[in-house]
């Protein structure tokens, strides 16, 4: 069966494009570009991986990092961003972030991280 996956990104063109993508791999895949929405379908659906944008209006990555892991402890969360996230994961390893993912997005390096997952 393959993995259940939570796209959320302030960005609708990102979403868009990248749910099509794992859609496509056979992902199960929801989106979201509202941090809003995203609270909700967390605390609704149980999600394998989930992709979270570090900066979003309202609620932020890492919010919705601690949200996931008090319902669903196992989910693989990844912050995405544009910055440089080395230092930032490494201070946050303890909240159970699974990783980081840079944009632009290798979609080798992601599918590959995802499937790990």
């Amino acid at each position: 069966m393959h993995k259940r996956i939570l796209i959320v990104d302030d960005d609708p063109d990102i979403c868009d494009s990248l749910a099509m993508l794992l859609r496509i791999e056979g992902y199960n895949v929801d989106e979201t570009s509202d941090s809003q929405q995203a609270a909700n379908l967390i605390e609704k659906d149980i999600y394998d991986v989930c992709l979270f944008d570090y900066k979003m209006k309202g609620l932020n990555g890492i919010d919705l990092l601690k949200r996931t892991k008090n319902v669903n402890p196992e989910c693989s969360v990844f912050i995405v961003s544009g910055m440089d996230m080395d230092e930032f994961y490494n201070r946050e390893i303890n909240t159970g972030l699974a990783g980081s993912i840079r944009k632009p997005f290798d979609i080798d390096a992601l599918l590959e991280r995802i499937e790990t997952a």
